[in-house]
């Protein structure tokens, strides 16, 4: 969620269009408002406007010199969109400017406490801390608070030094001879600095021009470690494309070579051999969202091939279920940003219970990634765009190599290259076959009232992130159902303004969907069927349209039929007007529960 930038330079500069531009770097992180604050000769100077950051740049100054600044684009969590909620905050009396990303959960007890005679502006938990700093101090105020926090703070009495600090919420420093930044994600580092340091868990720092001090929340100076700026951080770019969502969905073949050339040149599952695997009794896969479904999947292939036990949750169920955990589970989370809030709390609570842990994620220094004691990178490449597409494709692929490895260790077989080979199978499949056609799709949806995506078994996974796809960014209010479940219930719904689209790769239920299909039909619904398995007429008589895919083995069929859905709520989107990378609502990575 909330993007956070500060900078501190040697010299006096023109520096708001650098703050701006490395702004939209973060822009996918929240974009309800924005705002940037400069301190100029001993005085703040604050631009703050509602909605994109295109809007900021409009009433920005840009003839303002400054040595240092910190600017901020915000999801709303505590408070509604309104000027008056726009980050940075200032303090009453007018020393202490900051950006805050998390939830003070304490904010109200505190406010009651110690700002009886503060004045508030806005209604967010974010106000009460640049006046607890006046009265407190940065430090002291720190040690009040409960919650998550990344937090870049500068008082205009102190003109060469910025305080930050990190409680569940990301944050980045670098440095170089004359200039020092700070960032909620390395890519705004790129082309800037060669190396960065992630804040540790419960740290804050001290940054000045040229140097930065680090402290644990005791005030023990530590000395976390330095990261070098890769080719991940260095990649987002939208190219010739009008938005990354479209991009992203096309680059899913690549992505799926960059998973097969990674596990290749690199023995990432060898890790998980057989005394690591010996006492484990079930396995537990857990992620939100888009991840939470390729849990599901996930578990299905790991099930089906492995035959371990397994099951899959919500992160933000788990803790609450309460699972039961102990040294004999493993752990397994998924998230593509790996600073998943919810997911971060299951994980910490499985390591208190002594289970072993894998990491599924695609960024590589994240926090989850950290703590977890494997990693399986998922080689997705930045996704910026809110909706997860390629990386929800990439979290099948390694996935389903996790399973097959788990399948040879229960063999007593030992890390075999060669299950890479079942994915070269799908590298030879066109993932956009027929995309061409897809507007006839495109008309129906929007010709329609109520739209339901069915299926059975990994089919209805598929029909789960289907529908999630086309409600986040069209808005449309959209159901999945397993398609044997429809006359229990969701059957009444149904009726001659119904669309209903029916994923089919499985030969051995093809015969319980097509019924489905006839059921719907008789209550004059209109049927979609999702296929790349070959039909008779006699199969189609139900069916009043019909996509196809490329044909491949059926355990590897879920990896090409999604890419068809997220085609196609990326075209539906399209057509009416609306912006499929930044949906209302929603951020790219939700760092608070």
């Amino acid at each position: 969620m909330c993007g956070i930038i500060g900078y501190i330079g040697q010299n006096k500069d023109f520096i708001t269009k650098q703050m701006i531009n490395s702004l939209k770097k973060l822009e996918y992180r929240g974009y309800d408002s924005s705002g940037i604050c400069l301190l100029c000769d001993s005085e703040f100077k604050v631009y703050k406007s509602l909605g994109e950051i295109k809007n900021l740049e409009q009433v920005a100054n840009y003839n303002v010199l400054s040595h240092m600044a910190i600017a901020h684009t915000r999801w709303a969590t505590h408070g509604k969109v309104c000027f008056e909620n726009i980050h940075p905050h200032t303090s009453q009396k007018g020393n202490w400017s900051l950006v805050h990303n998390g939830i003070i959960e304490n904010y109200e007890e505190l406010k009651l406490k110690y700002l009886k005679d503060v004045s508030f502006y806005g209604e967010t938990d974010t106000e009460i801390l640049p006046n607890l700093m006046e009265k407190f101090g940065f430090y002291e105020t720190l040690k009040l608070l409960k919650g998550s926090f990344g937090i870049c703070a500068i008082n205009k009495n102190e003109p060469n030094k910025m305080y930050v600090a990190r409680q569940h919420s990301p944050l980045y420093v670098a440095t170089n001879n004359n200039v020092s930044m700070v960032a909620s994600d390395p890519i705004v580092f790129a082309d800037k600095f060669e190396y960065y340091t992630p804040l540790q868990e419960q740290s804050y720092a001290v940054v000045e021009f040229n140097k930065v001090k680090f402290f644990d929340f005791n005030n023990e100076e530590i000395s976390p470690q330095k990261h070098k700026l890769g080719v991940f951080e260095k990649s987002a770019q939208k190219g010739n494309y009008p938005y990354f969502a479209e991009k992203e969905i096309k680059e899913i073949p690549r992505v799926l070579e960059n998973v097969i050339e990674n596990y290749e040149q690199t023995p990432y599952l060898e890790k998980i051999d057989y005394n690591f695997l010996k006492n484990i009794e079930k396995i537990y896969l857990i992620g939100c969202g888009t991840a939470y479904h390729a849990c599901l999947m996930g578990e299905k292939y790991i099930e089906k091939n492995a035959k371990i036990p397994c099951k899959a949750f919500y992160a933000s169920e788990f803790r609450y279920s309460p699972p039961i955990i102990n040294e004999k589970t493993l752990c397994i989370y998924s998230s593509q940003s790996g600073e998943t809030a919810d997911t971060l709390m299951s994980l910490n609570l499985a390591k208190e219970k002594g289970a072993k842990t894998i990491a599924l994620v695609n960024v590589p220094y994240s926090s989850i990634a950290k703590n977890c004691d494997i990693i399986l990178p998922i080689c997705a490449g930045m996704e910026i765009a809110v909706i997860s597409t390629k990386a929800y494709s990439s979290m099948l692929f390694v996935f389903y190599l996790l399973a097959k490895h788990l399948e040879n260790i229960k063999n007593n077989k030992k890390y075999d290259k060669n299950i890479i080979n079942n994915l070269k199978i799908l590298k030879k499949c066109n993932f956009l076959k027929n995309i061409n056609k897809i507007n006839k799709f495109v008309n129906l949806i929007n010709n329609n009232e109520k739209i339901f995506f069915i299926g059975k078994d990994e089919d209805y996974i598929t029909s789960m992130e289907a529908s999630l796809k086309l409600k986040e960014i069209t808005y449309i209010n959209c159901i999945s159902i397993p398609s044997g479940e429809l006359k229990h219930g969701t059957l009444a719904l149904v009726d001659d303004k119904s669309l209903v689209f029916v994923t089919a790769t499985n030969k051995d239920v093809l015969d319980k969907n097509l019924a489905s299909a006839s059921e719907i039909k008789s209550r004059l619904g209109k049927i979609v069927l999702v296929t790349n398995l070959t039909l008779s007429k006699q199969d189609l008589k139900n069916v009043d349209y019909l996509f196809t895919f490329d044909s491949c083995p059926m355990e590897l069929s879920s990896m090409l039929a999604i890419t068809f859905y997220q085609y196609l709520a990326y075209k539906t989107c399209i057509s009416k007007k609306l912006n499929p990378d930044k949906p209302r609502n929603l951020a790219k990575s939700v760092t608070v529960e």
